[in-house]
């Protein structure tokens, strides 16, 4: 028998005006408020002491806060699963965490089998109380889900209840040694001594340390999926841009892209000043712990290739603004240069209506020209000229 630490990031209809949020407190009694009529639901508060009060505490942003920690008593209930709870985040995320027991020896293991079965668990009794918190009216400051503008507001997307991802983790056995587990493991991208991480299936080297590495792998959990999250958002994003460009019957307003771009920019720069902030107020064993996941999980980088594309989904949608602009200063202008050619128009009438009315037989000239041609065709050809100036304006306009 193997007891897993099950850690799985999944999507929920919860995010908060974060700017409006005043404390942990708030969003905890909202969210209470929101699920105290399931019976089968216990909603309690994160249990981690926050601020500078010993190294027990981390002075982590609320962003980086669990906003409840949420207890299903059907999931809790089934026959392989220890423990199990919810760890409630901002931004659309929370992370799964079940202490799952399989009858197999370690040879055995079969990891697909272990994550399809979270998935099963996660969508037979998470995915309805999802689905009713995505119905429910919300109080601000939780936003509701049918007006979310950072993240997708499908609620099939937000309330399926499948994972990201699930990560394992085991506590190495006291006859055993770490590298009893190295087959499993596959690969360690870090250790300490306290844990070696893996991509996927992680090792805990010794129980005593459980409460730290488990803090741990709950945020880094969060903050992984969260900058996962971020990331396809855009790349999303730049697909719409290129449609945009390219298909010209589906053409999206463009003041609709500008103005969710300009808000996902600034959500993003504040997530990233609230990651410092978390990355700054860890504390204890935990300190090195983040700094262990950081540089397995390639954190730095990832925020670097967010910052990167922010930038190229800006800059392409300021060229289509561009272009846009531009078109519209072309038919402006267009429009503008038939309107002064008109003036031809009026010239040639005016000549028309002089030459009928004033004696000029001693005089060859340009009023003779005119009344040898008749009125109508001279009309005719005035406005050939000026449809094909406008034409020729338009075409060469830049």
């Amino acid at each position: 028998m193997l007891d897993f630490e099950i850690y799985a990031p999944i999507s929920v209809p919860v995010s908060w005006q974060s700017e409006r949020v005043v404390d942990n407190d708030q969003r905890y009694r909202l969210l209470k408020k929101r699920l105290a009529e399931f019976a089968s639901v216990t909603v309690s508060e994160n249990p981690w002491p926050m601020g500078y009060g010993s190294l027990e505490h981390d002075n982590f942003p609320l962003i980086y806060q669990p906003s409840a920690v949420v207890t299903i008593a059907g999931l809790s209930a089934e026959p392989d699963v220890r423990e199990a709870c919810l760890y409630v985040y901002d931004n659309c995320l929370a992370v799964l965490h079940v202490r799952l027991s399989v009858v197999a020896d370690l040879a055995e293991i079969d990891d697909l089998e272990i994550t399809q079965r979270i998935e099963a668990l996660s969508q037979q009794h998470v995915s309805p109380l999802l689905r009713a918190l995505y119905r429910a009216k919300p109080e601000a400051p939780l936003i509701d889900p049918r007006a979310y503008r950072f993240f997708d507001s499908d609620e099939d997307a937000l309330c399926h209840g499948k994972p990201h991802w699930v990560a394992r983790m085991l506590s190495c056995a006291d006859a055993l040694s770490p590298e009893h587990y190295l087959p499993w493991l596959q690969s360690v991208d870090e250790q300490s001594e306290y844990l070696l991480l893996g991509s996927g299936n992680s090792l805990l080297t010794d129980a005593a340390y459980f409460s730290d590495v488990h803090r741990i792998m709950v945020v880094a959990q969060f903050h992984a999926a969260l900058m996962g999250r971020i990331e396809e958002m855009l790349k999303e994003n730049l697909r719409r841009y290129n449609s945009n460009y390219y298909e010209e019957g589906e053409h999206t307003p463009l003041s609709a892209f500008f103005a969710n771009q300009q808000y996902r920019n600034d959500h993003i720069e504040y997530i990233n000043i609230q990651v410092s902030a978390a990355m700054a107020g860890v504390q204890g064993r935990r300190r090195e712990l983040l700094q262990q996941f950081s540089a397995a999980w390639g954190f730095d980088a990832q925020r670097e290739r967010l910052s990167q594309l922010t930038t190229l989904a800006q800059a392409r949608l300021d060229r289509l603004l561009q272009n846009k602009l531009r078109q519209q200063n072309r038919s402006i202008q267009t429009l503008l240069a038939f309107l002064g050619s008109l003036g031809l128009v009026s010239l040639i009438v005016d000549l028309i209506a002089v030459g009928g009315e004033v004696s000029h037989d001693e005089t060859v000239g340009l009023l003779d020209l005119i009344q040898a041609v008749s009125a109508e065709h001279l009309l005719g050809f005035t406005v050939i000229v000026v449809l094909f100036l406008t034409l020729y304006f338009y075409r060469n306009h830049e």
